[in-house]
């Protein structure tokens, strides 16, 4: 979710979101102070899962004005 506070400061990013297996698992876009991600956060929402933790991340090269990272999560909760 993205509060005032993400929409006035001006990071934003995407995350594109890999199974500790390789498999794709969708991106996000954030901003603000949860622009970057952190090991052992907890994300939900999910295509293919409602909850899963941020294992390990890399940042890859930004665009524009949107840095770029790619996650890989541990699913905690598939979807049913």
């Amino acid at each position: 979710m993205v509060t005032e506070q993400d929409r006035r400061s001006g990071e934003s990013a995407a995350w594109f979101l890999y199974s500790e297996f390789s498999e794709t698992m969708g991106q996000l876009y954030r901003s603000g102070e949860s622009a970057t991600p952190k090991v052992g956060e907890r994300i939900t929402g999910g295509m293919k899962w409602e909850e899963a933790e941020v294992i390990a991340f890399r940042e890859l090269t930004s665009t524009c004005a949107v840095r770029r990272y790619q996650v890989i999560i541990r699913i905690i909760r598939p979807k049913s």
